[in-house]
């Protein structure tokens, strides 16, 4: 994990170390180009999607001023892909999650329990279930979601 040996105290490499980790696989695919060479691949990150989501406008901005460090595999503007992945809903927060709602699309976020790892949501969907949105939003993000990134069909599993 990026940053491990310099952070072990606090358990700090799970805190901030894993969101970093998750932000940096997204950038790494965006700037490298994979969602382009793979247009049809069904990718889903943990954790929200990381630190990503909060750091999009950084991301962007460094792209647009330094593209000859960023834009040097792929041309696209990392914002322009919000939508093309799928990120979990375990960021143990109501108003984190209310953002990356607001963010990507309630329809890109998928229960997530980080099973059986100790910062798991103690009852998987607690969180989702708690908010203030309607049970459409509720059902496709406990269901829906998974439902269709793994290509079943919802008939089956949805009443």
């Amino acid at each position: 994990m990026m940053g491990e040996m310099d952070m072990k105290k606090y358990w700090l490499p799970w805190l901030v170390g894993m969101p970093a980790e998750t932000s940096r696989a997204i950038c790494a695919m965006i700037f490298g180009g994979v969602f382009e060479k793979y247009p049809n691949l069904k990718v889903a990150f943990a954790h929200g999607g990381g630190s990503f989501p909060y750091t999009l406008g950084r991301i962007d901005h460094g792209f647009n001023v330094r593209p000859d460090i960023c834009a040097i595999d792929n041309s696209i503007l990392p914002s322009k892909y919000l939508g093309k992945f799928y990120v979990d809903s375990l960021t143990h927060d109501q108003f984190t999650l209310e953002f990356i709602i607001k963010k990507l699309g309630y329809e890109k976020i998928a229960l997530g329990s980080d099973y059986p790892f100790p910062l798991g949501e103690a009852k998987p969907g607690k969180l989702i279930e708690g908010m203030d949105i309607s049970n459409d939003m509720k059902q496709r993000m406990l269901a829906g979601t998974a439902i269709e990134w793994l290509g079943l069909n919802k008939n089956d599993y949805i009443q």
